[in-house]
């Protein structure tokens, strides 16, 4: 929330910050079940509109920041949905829900708050892998599975690090 790491108990700010492991745990697929666990925090899958606190926009800018780590992905309603502007929850470090305005560090379309994803940076020392799986069947309708992986460790020994993922859903 402050853009530096530190206890979440001693930062100023109104946030929900989710692990992997947590959000494995809970069985979080998609930002809709991140909604579901975080209070103040709204979101219609129609139109892929995020409020937080009550505060959302019909048109025009959003006014919830939604940023995969530094970078911000821009959400405006202008007639038609952008089902692909919000991330799948998969190979994450955490996902934080900072409510209440962020404009200071977030810009103007930080109003009502600001959702973060925050990816899992390539080591430079060490091997690391994720993965997950699922199977599932419906009576009387058809199966549904999702798999991923994830891998990544140094290229040259304290010098460059690299990070694979890839992911596929069916439902």
């Amino acid at each position: 929330a402050t853009r530096q790491a530190q206890v979440l108990s001693r930062v100023p700010l109104s946030v929900s910050a989710y692990t992997q492991e947590t959000m494995d745990k809970k069985g979080v697929k998609s930002f809709e079940d991140v909604a579901r666990f975080t209070p103040g925090v709204r979101f219609d899958s129609g139109d892929n509109s995020i409020s937080i606190r009550g505060i959302s926009s019909g048109a025009g800018s959003g006014t919830t920041g939604v940023y995969i780590d530094d970078t911000p992905i821009q959400m405006r309603s202008l007639g038609f949905s952008a089902d692909d502007s919000l991330p799948a929850i998969f190979d994450l470090e955490r996902v934080e829900v900072l409510r209440g305005p962020q404009g200071t560090l977030f810009g103007a379309g930080s109003q009502g708050g600001t959702v973060r994803y925050i990816t899992p940076q390539p080591s430079l020392t060490q091997y690391s892998g994720f993965g997950r799986a699922e199977v599932s069947k419906t009576r009387y309708g058809g199966t549904s599975y999702e798999g991923g992986a994830a891998f990544g460790g140094p290229l040259i020994e304290d010098k460059i690090g690299v990070r694979f993922s890839a992911w596929q859903r069916q439902d």
